[in-house]
């Protein structure tokens, strides 16, 4: 599977949201569908027991621990967003559609995210590092801080694999299963 940016299924993202509401009374799984546009996310970044996880690209600038500015070549501007890793979710492939850059209308917006995938890819081990890191810290070190402001991460395998079973009669999702 190519690392590039992908939208999710929306489908898939209530899915999730219920099933962590559901456990934990809340969610952190993240929006993908906003007024204006959808969010994509970046991956795989992590690959536990053969469930692959995408972290979402946020244009929020927020520095911590548990995130990564997306640093560009861009001297006016070279801090466009960041990746948000306590909010990583497990995707299976049949629910993730690639974004074509190519396709987008807004030039601007074009360059934009041709630039965070340049910068994603440059620094595609820190963001592996990050990903294995993070999801460690909150399923072993876990303060109530960090646990209530993160996708609990096991919970949602647990969802995947059950959405999967769920859909396996699915075409597209189908190879996953068996």
């Amino acid at each position: 599977m190519d690392i590039r940016f992908y939208y999710v299924d929306t489908d898939y993202i209530d899915y999730l949201k219920k099933y962590e509401i559901s456990h934990r009374g809340f969610t952190c799984v993240p929006n993908v569908t906003y007024a204006n546009r959808s969010k994509f996310v970046y991956g795989a970044v992590l690959d536990i027991n053969g469930i692959n996880y995408f972290v979402p690209v946020s244009s929020k600038i927020k520095k911590d621990q548990y995130s990564m500015l997306i640093k560009t070549k861009d001297k006016k501007e070279p801090i466009k967003g960041s990746l948000r890793f306590r909010y990583m979710i497990p995707i299976p492939h049949c629910c993730l559609i690639p974004l074509d850059i190519k396709t987008m209308i807004e030039t601007g917006r074009q360059r934009l995210v041709l630039n965070e995938l340049a910068a994603c890819r440059r620094n595609r081990d820190a963001i592996f590092e990050k990903a294995l890191r993070t999801y460690s810290d909150v399923n072993t070190y876990s303060t109530p801080a960090l646990k209530s402001n993160s996708c609990d991460f096991k919970l949602l395998e647990k969802a995947y694999s059950e959405y999967l079973n769920e859909h396996s009669k699915s075409e597209q999702c189908l190879s996953e299963v068996t």
